[in-house]
């Protein structure tokens, strides 16, 4: 709410370019704490595709898993070869250095099929496919999952990004540790007041 009060005081070009410098996740957000009268024109403010990416995010409740997710995650095929993989996630990471802890591996439909950390990526052999290193036994939260379940996955299984999914098991994007993290302390702040 304090990002999006002190954006609106903000002359509408400044607007527009710091806007422009956050992430997706956290636009939905700050759209969310904006006054009702100022979200239509916030969302002008970005290029159509972070638009979109936005619009999707704000369709989930702000508690929910796909509320807090973002939908840039680096995406790999089973059949890439590792030295392929290797060259994808190296220019990936040059634009989402935020979100690219593990690589998430998608079959034709964009279901998840598995998951390859950058370690293992980089122990494999180059001409090796994806889908011989991919982990299989996936941990994934379910789009409307609750933060506090979230939160409570990323304890248990000490993660740094966890898949979100839909019930076809399609990735929709990840959450990442910052995000929870920021869950876990408005959850204790709220306990602590109340």
């Amino acid at each position: 709410s304090e990002q999006a009060e002190l954006l609106l005081l903000l002359p509408a070009h400044a607007r527009r370019s710091w806007i422009r410098l956050l992430p997706p996740d956290e636009v939905a957000d700050l759209v969310q704490h904006a006054p009702d009268e100022e979200r239509a024109g916030l969302l002008t403010l970005l290029d159509p595709v972070t638009r979109n990416e936005v619009g999707g995010l704000l369709a989930y409740a702000e508690d929910d898993a796909g509320g807090l997710m973002t939908p840039h995650y680096a995406r790999l095929r089973p059949e890439m070869t590792i030295s392929e993989a290797i060259s994808y996630l190296r220019r990936f990471a040059r634009e989402h250095r935020d979100s690219t802890y593990y690589a998430y591996v998608l079959d034709g439909e964009q279901r998840l099929v598995g998951t390859v950390s950058l370690r293992e990526l980089f122990a494999g052999e180059p001409h090796q496919p994806v889908g011989d290193i991919m982990k299989t036994d996936l941990i994934t939260v379910a789009e409307e999952q609750d933060q506090e379940a979230v939160s409570r996955l990323f304890a248990t299984h000490h993660l740094m990004a966890l898949p979100v999914v839909d019930p076809s098991g399609r990735m929709k994007g990840i959450v990442t540790i910052d995000d929870i993290v920021d869950v876990v302390q408005e959850e204790a702040t709220e306990d602590i007041q109340k």
